[in-house]
């Protein structure tokens, strides 16, 4: 039995699947290549071994995630070709992806180009409003659980956690499943999650692509968990200039912590981002860091990202509003003024 108190099963066979290697470690079991026979198709194979098969609960959570994923085929999403048990083994049988995850795709690069987080992005969208569209939330977004092949093409993976609206079956809400990085605030406290949850944690997803951090980093989950409760995240224009305006506006409204001033689907998100500018990086002078609410200063959370229809975008300073909303009124004055002096120089 190895450390993490997963039996080793390099070059075992379990069911129709012979492992060829360790791939990984998931949210529910250790993740193996491993070759289909007869069809001789590699695949990635997710194995509960059998001390955890026993725990109910655990079993539970595994059968949770077969149903998720077997529900879903998209191009955004890794495909799942079978689940059963084996000598008390439960196993997911799933499409292997040749690459890596996002997680160590930014841990390679010191700056992922702008072009790139949002290809990257709107690819997630695709496979999160995808999911969503058959009642499947998947609860732990995080890099680790998006892999991206050698084309940079873009695959959802792990539903480990993931909740069918329509099942009876166990449910998370009252308990705080998920990694603290990327939880949403009413995930840290243990309430329902529903899909603005993952556009939640997409929000940070983004934001980490950017700044190569996510918004909170604590010395342990209690810290972290209490921060996406309570601690506003400093716009990511303040770690990385080149940010752009709209990019900025739609990280921030997916990390509101109120779930009403959040994007309500993804759909909207990714109406949005099909108009970012990449053209137009924030003004350093118009970013203000906000301050968290239980700040012991008292002071206000800044309020910057609100526009006229209630919703979030950045605001432009006052006189450059003026400039563009009172321009007739200005002109008219000019005129006046000009007439009012030509009459006293010709008096």
């Amino acid at each position: 039995m190895s450390k993490n108190k997963y039996l080793d099963l390099q070059h075992a066979s379990i069911g129709n699947y012979k492992i060829i290697g360790k791939l990984g470690h998931g949210g529910m079991g250790d993740i193996y290549k491993a070759v289909q026979e007869p069809l001789n198709r590699v695949i990635a194979l997710k194995v509960l071994p059998p001390q955890l098969s026993r725990d109910e609960e655990f079993a539970a959570r595994f059968d949770i995630e077969a149903k998720a994923i077997s529900l879903l085929e998209h191009q955004n999403v890794v495909n799942i070709f079978d689940y059963g048990e084996d000598e008390g083994y439960r196993f997911i049988a799933m499409q292997f992806i040749d690459g890596m995850d996002l997680g160590a795709y930014i841990a390679e690069h010191k700056t992922i180009p702008i072009p790139e987080i949002i290809d990257f992005t709107k690819q997630i969208c695709r496979g999160l409003r995808y999911a969503h569209g058959r009642s499947v939330v998947h609860r732990d977004i995080k890099p680790q659980n998006i892999l991206l092949d050698k084309n940079k093409f873009v695959r959802i993976t792990d539903f480990g956690i993931a909740k069918i609206f329509e099942t009876s079956g166990p449910t998370m809400v009252g308990s705080t499943v998920g990694t603290p990085e990327y939880m949403s605030p009413e995930q840290a406290q243990g309430k329902k999650i529903d899909a603005q949850s993952d556009i939640y944690s997409l929000g940070i997803v983004m934001y980490e692509m950017l700044t190569r951090k996510p918004p909170f980093i604590g010395n342990n989950a209690m810290a972290v968990a209490h921060m996406q409760v309570h601690d506003q995240p400093a716009p990511p224009s303040t770690k990385r200039k080149d940010t752009p305006k709209l990019l900025e506006m739609i990280i921030m409204k997916a990390l509101k912590k109120d779930k009403r001033e959040r994007y309500e689907s993804v759909e909207d998100l990714l109406k949005d981002m099909d108009r970012v500018d990449m053209s137009e990086p924030v003004d350093p002078k118009t970013v203000r860091v906000p301050v968290s609410k239980s700040a012991p200063n008292g002071t206000k959370v800044d309020q910057r990202i609100v526009d006229r229809r209630g919703g979030y975008g950045l605001r432009r300073s006052y006189w450059g509003e003026m400039a563009k909303t009172q321009w007739p009124s200005w002109v008219a004055i000019g005129a006046l003024a000009t007439a009012f002096i030509l009459h006293v120089i010709n008096h």
